[in-house]
């Protein structure tokens, strides 16, 4: 074994050790931990679908939630402002290894309220590596990883593992997943999704494999994800990882529909998201989302004030 490979699996075992170790009694912890849970995976794979699902779920849990965007825009954030309560944004752009100091303080920021909340949920971007997240976690005395949930979309999950700049850093973050989340399952045959999960299987052995449609994962399986999966596996020694650029595309306001096809068609990215406003619907803002070739347009309500309009962002290899 390589000296990478000893340092990765000495790193895991502390994490994992640290997880794992028995929760403090009274005298010695005056506060509970909170519980946190991780949402990753890749750039579209439908985690802010799954993660607007559980907080309107009907499950009588605090949920509070941390969003973590790539880009000059926090997009996510804004679709997520309609249903959560509490919300803090991290929008800096950095990637999870140097986000630590802002996210524990957002964190423990959380945690010290009244009243506390039942669960953290944090999203991460598409380009990150959950393992970090999950060191901060276990480092703090007042949270506890509460479980790391991979989402991955069923509809190009092959593809991406089959382009050698992106399967390394999909790879790692399969290798941080208490459990998996297949979403739009709905768009495979039974065949197809038995063919995905069995493939799945061998590169995350052990996890669970849950298919979804709409993002509708059970609530009581997303938390508590550490208890239902199994033992994280360390980063793969010697995967290099490719390097991605965000940038911000500025649209006409309002924009001629037919231009917005020409230029979504014209755009050669691996992620696109953003709210525009059309010129045959003014006064309405319309979500754009861009996964590789693919995008859509839907009819997001009423233009609000603190909605960025006509400002895209985009993501890309380096």
């Amino acid at each position: 074994m390589t000296d990478n490979a000893d340092r990765l699996h000495y790193e895991w075992d502390s994490l994992v050790s640290m997880i794992q170790a028995p929760m403090p009694s009274a005298d010695e912890q005056p506060t509970t931990r909170v519980p946190v849970t991780v949402v990753g995976g890749f750039l579209g794979a439908g985690k802010t679908t799954l993660l607007r699902h559980l907080l309107t779920s009907h499950h009588g849990l605090r949920i509070s939630v941390v969003v973590n965007d790539l880009g000059e825009v926090n997009i996510d954030a804004e679709l997520l402002a309609s249903v959560a309560a509490e919300r803090i944004d991290l929008s800096n752009g950095c990637s999870c290894c140097t986000l630590g100091p802002d996210l524990a303080r957002s964190l423990l920021e959380l945690a010290g309220r009244s009243p506390t909340p039942d669960a953290i949920i944090i999203e991460t971007s598409g380009v990150g590596d959950p393992t970090g997240i999950a060191t901060v976690i276990a480092a703090e005395p007042r949270l506890r990883l509460d479980g790391i949930i991979t989402v991955v979309d069923a509809s190009s999950l092959a593809d991406r593992l089959d382009e050698p700049a992106l399967a390394p850093l999909i790879q790692r973050q399969l290798d941080a997943a208490h459990i998996v989340v297949l979403s739009r399952s709905d768009q495979l045959s039974a065949t197809e999704l038995a063919n995905l999960t069995q493939r799945l299987a061998a590169l995350a052995p052990g996890r669970p494999v849950i298919p979804v449609e709409h993002g509708r994962l059970d609530p009581s399986i997303a938390i508590s994800a550490a208890s239902r999966g199994a033992r994280p596996e360390p980063a793969r020694a010697g995967a290099s990882i490719a390097g991605f650029g965000t940038s911000t595309l500025n649209l006409p306001t309002p924009i001629p529909r037919g231009e917005l096809i020409a230029r979504l068609e014209s755009l050669d990215v691996l992620r696109a998201k953003g709210f525009v406003e059309l010129l045959d619907a003014p006064g309405r803002s319309h979500l754009v989302q861009m996964v590789g070739r693919s995008w859509t347009l839907d009819d997001w309500g009423p233009l609000s004030d603190d909605q960025k309009i006509g400002r895209l962002v985009t993501v890309s290899l380096k």
